[in-house]
């Protein structure tokens, strides 16, 4: 067995003393072994140190936080749907004068959104949905509207074309399956392609366009459900993180890493031993000071428990894992049905923003996994990584 193969296990002190090394350089050495326990081929995959991966979270994960978990080893990821071309720029920029450390852009590829489908919006559909939100506005103190919801601008597509543009290192994709031009696109310009999907059928399909690592969202994790097209109800593509992760493991040939409900090295130590080859968590990074999250969002993680989240279409059109609040409790008492994706989010722009202006957390989109029962203490994001691993490798 090679030597590699022995760090990797764990086991290098064994093996080292089996070749007769004397004990002091082994406990020169000891910190370095450790860190090396943890080493995946991920890890070279992507050129870092931890397979720790940061999901890209809009409104969550700015250049600061990105920053953070690349400089503590793993990869951090930025959210690029929906930002102007500018602001992306912008944030690309500040991330490369922030490290010298490879680091991820993500983008939403739902079909209704790339590119953006033309819905007709019924007089009827509109005057419900607009009936609830104005419920919401008059709360927030903010004029009331009834206009139906524009057209999804074109962003994401101009966000593809930066992305490519700058050769950002890892290209993550949510809610999507790029095509194998758009892959092989990214691999001439020296790109990862990382996508995220929810069944077993998906990550196939994916890893025939020639996909670099496939993540296994189980139905624990915060935020959108990862399927490139909206299910008839949110009981589908609702696979335990675990049953997933394991599944997909064995259906391909391409490097796993595991997502939804995972917090701490414990979470990581299982994924390990599943299949995974690393972890992708987003709800642990919310409440870091790194965070561009409102203060208010970060106390809800803080204080949550796995029973306060819900899966709701209310927010986006899509399903997603938030925190239940006063926004999802009254729109489901009232069973007020949403806008197509994109549409819906289009309909409520004003309230997010008005909730994140006034710090309000009972109208703003509180993403979050099931795995925030284990989240008690706002730490830098640098801090959670390193004690991630230092949990993981403990005995």
């Amino acid at each position: 067995m090679k030597r590699r193969h022995f760090l990797r296990l764990g086991i290098v002190g064994t093996a080292f003393s089996s070749i007769g090394l004397p004990e002091s350089i082994l406990a020169s050495n000891k910190n370095k072994i450790k860190s090396l326990s943890m080493k995946t081929p991920i890890c070279d995959l992507l050129n870092i140190e931890y397979p720790i991966i940061q999901s890209g979270m809009f409104d969550v994960a700015g250049p600061e936080l990105v920053a953070a978990v690349c400089n503590a080893g793993g990869l951090g990821i930025l959210s690029a749907t929906m930002l102007l071309p500018e602001v992306l720029l912008e944030r690309i920029k500040k991330i490369r004068q922030l490290t010298s450390r490879p680091f991820g852009v993500n983008l939403l590829l739902q079909q209704d959104l790339f590119p953006p489908r033309d819905y007709e919006i019924s007089d009827e559909l509109n005057l419900k949905v607009h009936d609830t939100l104005n419920e919401f506005r008059r709360q927030l103190r903010i004029p009331e509207n009834s206009a139906k919801p524009e057209k999804v601008p074109p962003l994401i597509q101009s966000a593809l074309e930066i992305i490519l543009q700058e050769k950002i290192p890892v290209f993550s994709v949510g809610l999507g399956n790029p095509s194998k031009e758009i892959v092989a696109q990214c691999h001439k310009r020296g790109m990862k392609v990382m996508v995220m999907i929810a069944t077993v059928e998906d990550a196939i399909t994916v890893s025939k366009n020639g996909v670099d690592i496939i993540v296994a969202q189980g139905s624990e994790a915060g935020g959108h459900r990862s399927t490139w097209e909206k299910k008839i109800s949110k009981e589908y593509a609702s696979i335990g993180t675990l049953s997933l992760t394991s599944a997909v493991a064995k259906a391909v040939n391409v490097p796993v890493v595991a997502a939804g409900g995972i917090v701490n090295g414990k979470g990581l130590k299982a994924a390990l031993s599943i299949g995974a080859q690393g972890v992708l968590m987003g709800t642990r990074f919310i409440a870091t000071t790194e965070s561009i999250a409102p203060e208010s969002y970060k106390r809800k993680v803080l204080e949550g428990s796995s029973d306060n989240t819900t899966v709701t279409d209310s927010f986006t059109g899509m399903y997603a894992r938030v925190i239940r609040n006063k926004y999802t409790e009254r729109y489901h008492e009232r069973n007020t049905p949403v806008f197509p994706p994109g549409r819906q989010f289009m309909a409520n722009g004003d309230i997010i923003k008005a909730a994140k202006e006034q710090n309000n957390p009972e109208f703003y989109t509180l993403y979050a996994g099931q795995g925030i029962s284990e989240i008690r203490e706002m730490k830098s994001a640098y801090d959670v990584v390193k004690e991630i691993i230092a949990e993981a490798e403990a005995k």
